[in-house]
């Protein structure tokens, strides 16, 4: 877009006076000399003399304002104020120099406009568009994917910008680099604006970002870096122009790529939050965007940033979780990352590199939890409630406290209890979960505490040994001899034979929720049990 910046770069040294009303200069065609008999339009920028000037500023038509330049001063035109509807800009040069002048910054201008239009059409790529750019704005330009991936850069020769000479070297931003950006950008009134400029506490430059969405989501950066802290609205406009280019490179050319990556996260957004159950609805949607459909079966995992001190880079993130993750549908929902991890057969395990996943999330402090699978899309909502709740209770009942992978299954047993305490909160208007457990484990865990034995303990290694007694003293570290008589000592405590199945499992589902009172709620659930009726 041709704008005032633009026409006056060149002409700055020569500039004596100005009156400005409208900054653009979109409807710009061409430039014309003055006459008494040319009539005035803003499709062109006129040049003459004071004279012709200021009898142009006497017949000027009343539609959008016209831009007048004057080759030199009068005093008619000193008496010109502030008007709304000129544009009036007046130069110590002779006509003809002025003339020159702007047709060659017009020409320029237009050329470039042309030149960028024409890569977009022959498909010629990103890096030609930032070489092109760079050609134009004599400053380097920078072309960034979402993760911080470089799709194209041109820089000078003299160039020792650290985060620019970074990106030549490597072709992306390493972990440290991104998040010294993205601080650096927090840190604006408004930094999530699509056109921002700061300067840079690292290098004490100008950096010029023009951010492109589509459908409400980032999909690349266009970065221009000027040299020294000084701002330039010639080259603020020149790097917006360059942007709007390479957005419709990217609408012309990659539409389906980028359409898929915002459709995937409204999509899932949708059915997790169930405003998606309708399963035509559903068809219709996936036709939309094909890599989402599952042939088969999916896993749901969601990587959770709860306990984060700074900015994550999402994009960043998520083009990490994709080398591990290949072939899956990945979004970013509620500050969480989900990913739908596909498989071909039910049975089959999902692999992964866990080494370097687990240095991904040790990196960020994050944590990843793994639900179940499904091959019904509408499914996500329980099972994505689920595997959230793995890594919240994870965190708790994890037996390696370096652990950040959990499994939905290892913790579902305690999410059920979970599920339970609520009801019980609602139902019994208090939140001890003692009416949940058996009552024999009451009776043994007394016994314990007055007599110093490990009865409870012993109950529970048997159980979770199938009940195999030589397996349990093995386990527990004594003799079998010794297992038999506490087994006995055990139902001889709680009046009945531990040979009834349903028994068992009651018995063993009461070791869990003793466990998730002492250790998630933090509380004795005999001291708790003192405060309200007794069995």
């Amino acid at each position: 877009m041709f704008t005032i910046p633009i026409l006056l770069f060149s002409l700055r040294p020569f500039l004596e006076r100005a009156v400005t009303s409208a900054s653009k200069l979109d409807s710009v065609e061409g430039i014309l000399l003055l006459a008494d008999d040319v009539p005035l339009s803003p499709k062109y920028i006129y040049i003459g003399t004071p004279e012709t000037v200021v009898n142009a500023i006497n017949r000027l038509p009343s539609s959008r304002p016209i831009t007048l330049l004057s080759a030199g001063n009068s005093e008619q035109l000193a008496e010109v104020g502030q008007k709304t509807d000129i544009n009036l800009f007046v130069f110590s040069l002779p006509v003809v120099s002025l003339y020159n002048k702007v047709q060659h910054e017009l020409s320029r201008y237009f050329n470039w406009i042309k030149s960028l239009n024409d890569i977009i059409f022959s498909d010629c790529g990103i890096q030609k568009l930032a070489e092109k750019g760079f050609e134009m704005i004599g400053y380097p330009v920078m072309i960034l994917n979402m993760g911080f991936k470089l799709l194209g850069g041109c820089v000078s020769d003299d160039c020792d910008d650290p985060l620019l000479l970074e990106l030549m070297r490597n072709g992306f931003l390493s972990y440290e680099s991104v998040c010294a950006l993205v601080d650096e950008e927090t840190q604006l009134t408004n930094p999530l604006a699509p056109k921002i400029e700061y300067i840079s506490t690292r290098t004490g430059n100008r950096t010029i970002v023009r951010r492109i969405y589509y459908n409400g989501n980032l999909i690349a950066r266009v970065i221009v870096t000027l040299k020294g802290p000084g701002g330039d609205e010639y080259y603020s406009q020149l790097t917006t122009d360059l942007a709007e280019y390479v957005q419709n490179y990217f609408l012309n050319t990659k539409t389906s790529q980028y359409m898929a990556s915002t459709e995937i996260g409204t999509l899932i957004s949708d059915l997790i939050e169930f405003r998606l159950t309708d399963p035509e609805e559903l068809e219709h949607r996936l036709k939309l965007v094909p890599s989402m459909a599952v042939d088969k079966y999916y896993h749901t995992l969601v990587m959770s940033f709860e306990e984060r001190t700074k900015a994550i880079p999402w994009n960043y993130v998520i083009s990490q979780i994709e080398q591990i993750f290949p072939h899956s549908s990945i979004t970013v929902y509620r500050n969480d990352i989900i990913i739908l991890a596909k498989k071909l057969r039910h049975n089959m395990a999902l692999s992964f590199d866990r080494e370097k996943l687990m240095e991904i999330l040790r990196f960020y402090d994050a944590f990843l939890a793994i639900g179940n699978y499904s091959k019904f899309l509408t499914s996500l909502r329980p099972i994505y409630i689920q595997t959230k709740a793995a890594i919240r209770l994870g965190k708790v009942f994890r037996s390696n406290p370096e652990e950040r992978i959990f499994k939905y299954e290892d913790y579902s047993v305690y999410h059920a209890i979970d599920l339970c305490a609520d009801a019980a909160h609602n139902g019994y208007h208090n939140g001890n979960l003692i009416y949940l457990c058996h009552p024999a484990l009451i009776v043994l865990e007394r016994y314990d505490k007055k007599y110093s034995t490990n009865l409870k303990e012993t109950l529970y290694v048997y159980l979770t040994n199938d009940c195999n007694t030589v397996k349990a003293a093995k386990a527990m570290y004594v003799h079998r001899n010794t297992m038999y008589y506490k087994i006995n000592k055990i139902e001889e405590l709680i009046g009945q034979k531990l040979d009834n199945g349903m028994f068992k499992e009651r018995l063993l589902f009461s070791f869990y929720v003793l466990e998730y009172q002492e250790k998630y709620r933090q509380e004795d659930p005999l001291v708790l049990k003192r405060h309200f009726n007794n069995y």
